[in-house]
């Protein structure tokens, strides 16, 4: 069974360290779709122009002017600008301005709805077989993709968004402790919060 997005699929930006040593990337990587680099300049964990302007506009690049941003910051436009963010929207034209077009959107998986729904019959297949190693990897495997599903959920707020998928990653690694979906997610979603100095949901 695999993923049922890829990272390459996805278009935005970075706001959390890079994961050291890790395939995975922090959710706001995974969620945008860009190096940490974009973000971070020269290198993180130090914000750049188009971090902060992120951070002030919750989490979104909408209206985002790489150009204009760069300007007021006094420095020169960031590595990697295209392909934009995901979460970007032109900015708004000025009068007598033709608006700028909308970032090319990325291929949508199974909704999140879907994958819970599938989950929750992978886990009641191995509640009538608990010893069933088949089951519990399907099971395992099920619910972390529903994880998955929710920490790119862009339909809720960040600061439910992630504990929630935090909380379901870690069902699927104790049903499977070697399930990569899960301890990518994790790893990627605990390395953010550190990185920002927040704590780590419980």
């Amino acid at each position: 069974m695999i993923r049922f997005t890829t990272r390459a699929a996805l278009s935005g930006v970075a706001l959390a360290l890079m994961v050291s040593g890790a395939q995975a990337r922090p959710p706001f990587a995974e969620k945008e779709g860009k190096k940490c680099n974009y973000c971070h300049a020269p290198a993180p964990p130090k914000l750049g122009y188009r971090a902060l302007y992120y951070k002030m506009h919750n989490l979104t690049f909408e209206g985002f002017d790489d150009a204009a941003e760069a300007k007021k910051a006094g420095v020169e436009v960031g590595p990697d600008p295209e392909p934009k963010p995901k979460s970007w929207t032109a900015p708004k034209a000025a009068e007598g301005e033709k608006p700028a077009s909308k970032a090319p959107e990325a291929p949508k998986g199974p909704s999140v709805a879907d994958l819970k729904k599938k989950s929750d019959a992978a886990s009641a297949a191995l509640a009538k077989k608990p010893k069933d190693a088949k089951l519990k990897a399907a099971a395992a495997q099920a619910m972390a993709e529903y994880g998955h599903g929710q920490m790119l959920d862009q339909t809720v707020p960040p600061r439910q968004r992630y504990p929630q998928a935090l909380a379901t990653l870690r069902k699927a690694k104790a049903l499977d402790p070697k399930n990569k979906v899960a301890l990518d997610d994790i790893k990627a979603i605990e390395d953010a919060y550190t990185s920002m100095g927040m704590p780590i949901p419980k």
